[in-house]
């Protein structure tokens, strides 16, 4: 389960510059799905790919003027057509930056090659084998790592448990977790369309009776982020 934790310094860090890289995980792409855990005897709440852009990832956008995916992200999305034709257009306006591996120098190379096999041992991904679970996440942290970029956004637990493993900390030190619902909270705030987002927030994060009793309600998540974050914005949304 995804826990809402508040507050978090990098995300403050963020919201101070927010001209910075954000690296994006696949699950900012694309729309979340958990028709597989929802409840039998409830219509399942469809979220069409249009819709979702429209109310998240072209507001994060504008908010976030250097958003980033690794090539391996992209290669992931790429089966689904209307998401690979959303982001090849953004990489051509150079609204989306796509990070690839033949960019990196030497000893970046050396840098993202040992942060990939120490990392990867704590995932479904095997680097001899190149094989496609996890992949996305792996790459993208040691892309990010070897090109000193501080914020990994993803709203996957297993990679934020990652991301903040002690073990770890020598190779991932100089790297923060931004949350999706941080992300969602950003955009409430600047640009973005109360309702839906409630939507989606309560989709990721209190879907199931587990979620509803350790997560905040909609309203709760707002004020407590407001009461955090909001001295941050240079302007009130």
């Amino acid at each position: 389960m995804a826990k809402v934790a508040i507050p978090n310094q990098y995300f403050i860090d963020l919201l101070i510059n927010m001209n910075q890289t954000v690296v994006i995980d696949a699950n900012l792409i694309i729309p979340p799905n958990r028709s597989d855990i929802y409840l039998k005897n409830q219509a399942y709440p469809e979220l069409s790919f249009q819709k979702y852009a429209n109310t998240f990832l072209n507001p994060m956008i504008r908010i976030f003027p250097k958003i980033a995916i690794h090539e391996a992200v992209y290669k992931e999305i790429s089966n689904q057509i209307s998401i690979k034709e959303y982001i090849d257009a953004k990489i051509d306006e150079k609204s989306i930056v796509l990070l690839e591996d033949r960019d990196l120098n030497s000893n970046q190379e050396y840098i993202r090659n040992t942060v990939e096999e120490k990392i990867s041992q704590f995932t479904n991904y095997n680097p001899s084998i190149d094989n496609s679970k996890d992949r996305g996440e792996v790459k993208s942290i040691s892309y990010a790592v070897a090109k000193n970029l501080i914020y990994f956004s993803t709203n996957d637990s297993n990679v934020i448990s990652l991301i903040n493993r002690n073990d770890l900390n020598p190779y991932l030190h100089s790297l923060g977790a931004i949350h999706v619902y941080e992300m969602i909270y950003v955009i409430r705030k600047i640009d973005g369309n109360s309702k839906i987002l409630k939507g989606i927030y309560k989709l990721m994060y209190r879907l199931t009776k587990y979620e509803k009793s350790n997560n905040l309600d909609w309203s709760s998540f707002c004020e407590e982020c407001n009461k955090h974050y909001s001295k941050y914005f240079k302007s009130e949304g």
